[in-house]
């Protein structure tokens, strides 16, 4: 559970944080309470509880939104589009979430036969290139953090990782862009290196066994832990669910708040 105090549940939401207190009051949003009395409440389900006050028209009405800009093809529609999207929700953690969502929207299409191969193709590369255009508008802070952002060993998909240095590029960090099919060897080696603060590695619902997973995790805890570098693991593969020395995030506004976490940690 991405457990959000009643602020971060707010700022989640984009409400006020007595709109969060009065519908946990009134039991539309769960919560659990800490040994000290203060309400904690689970990402997914403030997101599940936001999706269904939207209304599934609503929500299925955006998504298709954002699949005919993509199928349009045309790339300043899609900047003017992301820009409205970050001006309309407040955060690019927001954004990233909202296309994660639409993205799963059109992978769905594809599935069913109402897409071809080619205009899924197209739509992913004009969002991995309006996404990579929004990023070089994002300054990076001096003596910045830098995270390595990569894929696993059999995983091709790296939109994800796109939207996690959407979020990371928000926040003023340096990324280092490894992309696909990375070999662990690799990966394990590099965490040596000192050149990244984190590893954030993503592995889609096609890629690996939970078993193989399991080890690729196992292996880079161990290089992460050694040389004090943070790993974050990411997209739906089936990632253990409770990793040692990793977060598994499931989220990009959960990964967000893992940032601000590592930028105030002393």
């Amino acid at each position: 559970m991405d457990a959000l105090t009643s602020t971060q549940a707010a700022r989640r939401a984009g409400v006020a944080v007595s709109t969060i207190k009065r519908w946990a009051d009134q039991g539309l949003l769960p919560f659990v309470r800490t040994a000290g009395g203060h309400r904690r409440f689970d990402a997914r389900a403030i997101d599940q509880f936001l999706r269904a006050q939207a209304g599934p028209v609503e929500v299925a009405s955006r998504d298709a939104a954002w699949i005919e800009r993509l199928l349009a093809g045309r790339p300043t529609e899609l900047d003017a589009a992301l820009a409205e999207a970050r001006a309309r929700l407040g955060a690019w953690d927001r954004v990233a979430d909202e296309l994660g969502a639409a993205l799963a929207a059109l992978g769905d299409a594809w599935a069913g036969g109402r897409l071809s191969v080619t205009e899924e193709h197209l739509a992913s590369e004009l969002l991995s290139r309006g996404l990579s255009r929004t990023c070089d508008t994002l300054p990076t802070h001096a003596g910045a953090r830098c995270c390595a952002l990569a894929c696993v060993d059999d995983e091709e998909h790296t939109l994800g990782l796109a939207l996690a240095e959407l979020c990371l590029r928000a926040r003023g960090w340096a990324t280092c862009w490894l992309g696909r099919k990375t070999p662990l060897a690799e990966l394990v080696a590099f965490a040596g290196r000192g050149q990244a603060a984190m590893i954030a590695l993503s592995s889609s619902s096609a890629s690996r066994s939970p078993e193989a997973l399991a080890e690729v995790t196992r292996r880079l805890e161990a290089a992460c832990r050694r040389h004090r570098v943070d790993l974050v693991l990411g997209g739906a593969g089936p990632w253990p669910a409770a990793p040692a020395h990793a977060v598994r995030l499931t989220s990009f506004a959960a990964f967000d708040e893992h940032l601000n976490r590592l930028e105030h940690r002393p």
